[in-house]
């Protein structure tokens, strides 16, 4: 048997699922884009607001499925470029502190709308408890 898939759209970003809620997971993406550009956003001049708005749209995300970054287990990180590493560990983890910190994984690869970063995420429901 398969969980039923719902499909998430904070923000009402019409067309554009920012990820999927299952019974027992929610998977999440989150990309500094403007959809109606396919362009990195303004704000995202530096890597650390690029990861920053990353992190913050995956947050919302989560949110819609009443979830939190307390509930993510693994995350995969992409940067475009081996020189921003270093700058985006830093940002992640400050976005991310005190803990406790997902398992991650990040590697360097070309990405769309000239973003620098993206990164998705695993997240698990916590089971319910009997009252």
């Amino acid at each position: 048997m398969t969980d039923a898939i719902t499909h998430i759209h904070p923000n009402n970003d019409a067309g554009v699922s920012r990820g999927v809620a299952t019974e027992h997971f929610v998977y999440a993406a989150g990309l500094a884009i403007d959809g109606a550009t396919m362009r990195r956003v303004p704000e995202a001049d530096t890597i650390e607001n690029e990861t920053r708005i990353c992190l913050q749209r995956i947050e919302d995300t989560l949110a819609e499925a009443g979830l939190s970054l307390k509930d993510v287990a693994k995350t995969s990180c992409w940067v475009s470029d081996e020189a921003y590493r270093f700058e985006f560990i830093h940002a992640y983890r400050d976005y991310f502190a005190p803990g406790p910190f997902p398992s991650r994984g990040t590697v360097s690869a070309s990405l769309a709308g000239d973003c620098r970063v993206q990164i998705e995420v695993t997240a698990v429901r916590p089971e319910p408890t009997d009252s």
